[in-house]
């Protein structure tokens, strides 16, 4: 009979325990669909939506007109653009500031001052998301080419210390400064660049390996993810708050990627070229 009692208390905690991870489970992926669907889906049907009527554009492909109009028209936006991506540039070489250029086109990454090339760096993986993938061509050059500052930025690594330091009275005390100042953690590379325009630019490094911590990998993933979870909800309380984010992420070598964040100043202006 205790044999008994014990089986089926087994029994009975078994099929408890069965239940709970389905149910666990099933609210779960209730949760992601939820999101997917109020963060997603909605958001790029009502951005799409707002923008065909404040330009009163019906929604029409280029498949409607015949192949040798298709290729002239693409020529004549990538002029203009490349036009525009001129003019932004010219504008720029009369600062005293290092620029980004993210050049799509050539798949290329540049640092720039006053017009000339300092740094670049191949681009080996482009990613679009939904939103900015159904933009439509016509107004490619409200996101695209530029200069637009950065108005808020994310990194998983820190830019070198500027250290200050007063002339020594003698010898003495120039051996006892003469230290090199410490240089941070050398961590993973994912930087992100918040434009003015709603324009989101992720700069990541293309290597799957971690070369620092998994820590500080796992905190960055936090604040990356409180900084989209922000503006979501952000959304949902106000509807003045800025609208759907446009986001661009390129991927190219750490140490490049490295090297070009921390030659950037503090909040710096970008070009991008589709």
């Amino acid at each position: 009979m205790k044999n008994f009692i014990i089986k089926l208390q087994n029994k009975i905690n078994g099929a408890v325990t069965t239940k709970g991870v389905v149910l666990f489970i099933t609210v779960q992926l209730a949760v992601l669909v939820g999101a997917f669907i109020l963060f997603g889906i909605i958001p790029v049907s009502s951005e799409v939506s707002k923008i065909t009527s404040e330009f009163g554009i019906e929604r029409t492909g280029n498949q409607k007109l015949p192949p040798e109009k298709i290729v002239l028209l693409e020529r004549v936006r990538d002029r203009e653009h490349y036009e525009s991506i001129l003019k932004s540039a010219l504008s720029l070489s009369k600062t005293d500031s290092i620029s980004l250029l993210i050049d799509l086109n050539d798949s290329l990454a540049i640092l720039s001052l006053k017009g000339v090339s300092l740094f670049q760096s191949k681009i080996s993986e482009i990613e679009f998301n939904k939103g900015l993938k159904k933009l439509p061509v016509y107004l490619r050059d409200s996101l695209y080419s530029g200069p637009f500052p950065v108005k808020d930025e994310l990194a998983s690594i820190e830019k070198f210390p500027v250290v200050v330091k007063k002339a020594p009275k003698d010898t003495t005390e120039a051996s006892a400064n003469n230290a090199a100042p410490e240089l941070p953690i050398q961590n993973d590379v994912f930087v992100l660049f918040a434009l003015d325009n709603n324009l989101v630019i992720e700069i990541n490094q293309e290597e799957q390996d971690l070369a620092g911590s998994k820590r500080a990998y796992r905190e960055f993933n936090r604040n990356y993810s409180k900084f989209f979870r922000e503006h979501n909800f952000a959304q949902l309380k106000d509807k003045s708050a800025p609208s759907y984010l446009y986001r661009l992420k390129i991927f190219i070598p750490r140490e490049e990627a490295r090297s070009i964040y921390r030659a950037l100043p503090i909040k710096p202006y970008v070009l991008v070229r589709y």
